[in-house]
């Protein structure tokens, strides 16, 4: 599957980093959809190229609050 810009794989992916986003705040962290995405997109997928949707997805439920917090200052 194909996708035109990074907002049309965003918004197809926001259900997942909405699950992510709820489940970081039930582990005590504070990071929003909008984080998780600003943090996967600068310093994961940066540069990778010809990523599935299957592989942003993982990415997404994989991310940790730890890792998250120690890369605070990438954040959006």
């Amino acid at each position: 599957m194909e996708f035109e810009s990074a907002l049309e794989l965003k918004n197809r992916v926001m259900p997942a980093l909405k699950m992510k986003e709820e489940r970081l705040r039930n582990e005590g962290f504070d990071f929003s959809a909008e984080d998780i995405w600003f943090y996967l997109k600068q310093n994961k997928w940066s540069k990778s190229q010809n990523l599935t949707l299957n592989e942003v997805v993982n990415d997404i439920l994989k991310i940790n609050g730890n890792t998250l917090m120690s890369r605070g200052d990438n954040l959006g």
